[in-house]
């Protein structure tokens, strides 16, 4: 274990005991243990996913399994709305760990599970990065049409009144270090892919139904579509493994640190 490891555990087993102090000093409800209670939460998401850049997956996976037990257990802090958007960061964040392993049918499981969750809450920061999840997931399990419905989704909210502007503070760079990107130019990005597959497909499938699947035309279109798919979904794929952990990854696995810590209401 490295040593910034060492020292986020250290970090994290100091604001566990805070924590139990406050409760036990205050009560569950009180002002100081649920503030302690959302650091320690966002905490352990931030340390999980930096875990994940040296692939101790089990380490990161226990961490948020630690965060799942704070907002889903059956001591509940704060309100509820508080409860369903950690808890959806942390189901975000859990599917990512699985999408990097492979697994992506149980990280398209919790990524809709976190989606579900902000639809619940009033206070979710940014669904548009869970939309952009489900797109990359999707993408990957070769659902182009779903994944660019999910897209699409994603820049109907970016491109919403609510959106400030096109850069979006907390992506974290390969240091683990808080940077600016676009999750706006990775929406058109992956928009753009996903569109161009969609369009092959779609055509195949059109001149099947007018002009039947053996006619010269729909032979043609299912050959060139043959051809660039396969294409298409390997530099989709390469663009998002341009890094260990590419930033884009990192935004929808880390974007709880959208909120400084202590400001979280």
């Amino acid at each position: 274990m490295s040593q910034a490891a060492k020292a986020a555990l250290e970090s994290i087993s100091f604001m566990e005991k805070s924590l139990a102090h406050r409760v036990k000093a205050f009560g569950l409800d009180h002002d100081e243990s649920v503030r302690q209670w959302k650091r320690l939460v966002t905490e352990y998401n931030v340390a999980a996913m930096k875990m994940l850049q040296t692939d101790d997956y089990e380490l990161a996976m226990d961490l948020l399994n630690r965060a799942k037990e704070l907002t889903k257990g059956d001591v509940k802090f704060g309100e509820a709305d508080d409860r369903r958007k950690l808890l959806a960061i942390t189901f975000n964040n859990m599917s990512c760990i699985h999408k990097k392993r492979g697994f992506l049918k149980t990280a398209l499981g919790f990524a809709e599970k976190a989606l579900k969750l902000e639809i619940a809450s009033s206070k979710a920061d940014n669904p548009a990065c869970t939309h952009l999840n489900l797109c990359a997931i999707l993408s990957r399990l070769g659902r182009h049409q779903h994944a660019l419905q999910h897209c699409q989704c994603a820049l109907d909210l970016l491109l919403g009144e609510n959106y400030a502007s096109g850069v979006t503070p907390g992506f974290l760079d390969e240091m683990g270090e808080e940077k600016d990107s676009s999750i706006l130019a990775v929406c058109y990005h992956n928009m753009a892919y996903d569109k161009a597959i969609q369009s092959y497909l779609k055509s195949v499938e059109t001149a099947g139904q007018e002009l039947g699947m053996d006619h010269a035309i729909t032979q043609a279109f299912e050959s060139r579509a043959n051809e660039a798919v396969p294409l298409l979904e390997a530099k989709l794929r390469e663009s998002k493994r341009s890094k260990k952990v590419n930033e884009y990854d990192q935004k929808l696995a880390a974007y709880a640190k959208k909120t400084p810590r202590g400001t979280m209401r």
